[in-house]
């Protein structure tokens, strides 16, 4: 399992959704290391870590993040989870509530089939058509659907950058494979009110991905969280907006920080 720290302080970690390694957080990882121990990694299946060909779910990468830990010497962290990231660190919460300080949830998709009004997640087998693409192309149409035209028009060198790096850590068609089957299979709908950490929920209005209407869902699964939409950024918005949510995310910790004043 492949990890980096950087910086010190309380710990931070930061846990990566699909398509996505480590590595494309290097301008996020300077930011936060000035005032904090971060923590990045790729989750098994991507990156430099393990792709082992075994079913994945989202409860056996957060145990795989709970024994990094551990190997690691890091008893509490705050988490700030993206995508499917932050699906991992609800499950995080949920079965590791002592580890937790506090919990940032970008854009993570809520389903569950008591949601009549939600659809269901496409089934792998449409995921894994798309998989056969080939990987530039893939990674183009990945990033053409998390951040806007004008993103990419304005910040060519940057979007260049991006692709090359999702690219790299791609990971290998398995990983792929279990990542699109623990993303249908997780259903913890009915847990998310055992979440008791600060949360704060960041989404963007334009999110092509994850709809308001579903984070409006996790909101109200998590009523005591607060909810930041950041206006007119995509899926990516982590990225899209830069300067604007690493403000929201560094106040929010700094907020529920551990340390004595």
């Amino acid at each position: 399992m492949y990890y980096e720290i950087h910086g010190k302080g309380e710990p931070l970690v930061f846990i990566n959704g699909r398509h996505m390694c480590a590595a494309l957080l290097y301008r996020h990882i300077p930011v936060f290391a000035r005032e904090y121990r971060v923590v990045v990694f790729d989750n098994r299946g991507t990156g430099k870590s393990d792709a082992p060909d075994v079913p994945y779910s989202l409860e056996m990468m957060a145990n795989d993040l709970a024994g990094l830990l551990d190997a690691i010497g890091i008893e509490k962290a705050h988490y700030t989870g993206y995508s499917m990231g932050g699906r991992i660190a609800e499950e995080v919460a949920i079965s590791y509530p002592e580890r937790v300080n506090s919990l940032i949830l970008a854009c993570p998709v809520t389903w569950s089939a008591e949601l009549h009004n939600q659809p269901e997640p496409a089934p792998i087998e449409e995921q894994m058509r798309w998989e056969a693409l080939p990987l530039e192309e893939r990674v183009r149409a990945f990033l053409s659907g998390v951040v806007s035209e004008e993103f990419i028009e304005k910040n060519h060198k940057l979007t260049e950058k991006m692709v090359k790096i999702i690219m790299e850590g791609y990971g290998p068609p398995q990983g792929q494979k279990w990542h699109a089957h623990a993303s249908v299979s997780c259903d913890n709908y009915k847990r998310l009110p055992e979440i008791k950490a600060p949360t704060l929920i960041m989404a963007g209005s334009a999110d092509k991905t994850v709809s308001l209407d579903n984070i409006h869902i996790l909101k109200e699964r998590l009523p005591g969280a607060e909810m930041v939409i950041l206006d007119k950024m995509g899926h990516f918005m982590m990225w899209e907006g830069f300067d604007e949510s690493n403000r929201i995310m560094l106040d929010f910790l700094k907020r529920h920080s551990t340390k004595k004043a």
